[in-house]
């Protein structure tokens, strides 16, 4: 019981690590720049609209094999951490079944034959969730991961009648 709970632990921890990956590892690597020209063009000018993702495409690769749809969406890292998990789901099924194969009792054998369907649950979790992630990742292939949020102290004028200016913070958000 103890083996099953620490592969649990790892299991949780891989996907763990892969979402933080996600959000770190892989963001966009986009320069910031301020000045007015970067502003003023749109995002189809600066993304390159000629290589698209297929969404049901990445999902479907992802489905039969592991990590390919990771690998398609270029998240090499993630594909791998997924192709891992998957193959080492099999894995574990598979050496599971030869324990209940070779079990003397009825119990130890009902105990393998257990672990064995759960290591077979867990893989289907493994299965959606990468469809789930390259189906998302081919969705939002072209979407720019670095906000441009700034604070500028900069003067203004002042709309008061001393004509003064005075120092105003400004917060700019784009979307």
């Amino acid at each position: 019981m103890n083996k099953m709970s620490l592969r649990t632990f790892l299991f949780i921890f891989v996907f763990s690590v892969s979402l933080f990956l996600h959000s770190d590892f892989v963001c966009a690597q986009k320069p910031n720049s301020t000045n007015a020209e970067s502003v003023s063009q749109p995002d189809s000018v600066t993304a390159d609209s000629s290589k698209t993702k297929s969404p049901r495409g990445a999902m479907l690769r992802s489905v039969f094999v592991p990590g390919w749809g990771q690998f398609y969406n270029g998240k090499w890292f993630k594909g791998i951490l997924i192709a891992g998990t998957e193959i080492g789901l099999v894995a574990n099924a598979v050496i599971q079944n030869q324990y209940a194969v070779h079990s003397t009792t009825l119990l130890e054998k009902e105990f393998y034959v257990n672990n064995r369907n759960l290591s077979f649950w867990w893989l289907a979790g493994a299965i959606l969730y990468s469809a789930v992630d390259a189906y998302v990742d081919a969705q939002l292939y072209h979407f720019d991961e670095s906000p441009d949020l700034s604070v500028r102290f900069r003067p203004v004028d002042s709309a008061s009648l001393s004509g003064e200016k005075v120092w105003a913070l400004s917060l700019k958000f784009k979307f």
